[in-house]
């Protein structure tokens, strides 16, 4: 039984490194931004952004910082996740 918890472990977290490496090395020019907006007021609560193989994931993070302002003093069904994505140039730098 330890050793199936533990295939499935290695197995998921090397599924999550394949994602990075694969968004690093065939879309490193790919950005995401993901905010966390208050639907009532329309104020960005959170912001995460990311390019390459940084914007591994940012809509679900953005999904638990929801769920987790739904636990303090925020209704979950005011909060909307929003994700943009575009192509940055390859010749500018930041």
């Amino acid at each position: 039984m330890k050793k199936i918890h533990l295939i499935l472990i290695i197995s998921f977290i090397s599924l999550y490194s394949c994602a990075n490496m694969f968004n690093g090395m065939v879309l490193p020019n790919q950005c995401k931004k993901c905010e966390l907006i208050d639907k009532q007021t329309g104020s960005v609560l959170f912001t995460n952004e990311g390019c390459g193989s940084n914007n591994t994931n940012l809509e679900e993070e953005a999904q638990l910082k929801a769920f987790e302002m739904s636990r303090g003093y925020h209704n979950l069904c005011d909060l909307d996740v929003e994700c943009t994505t575009w192509r940055k140039d390859s010749d500018t730098k930041e």
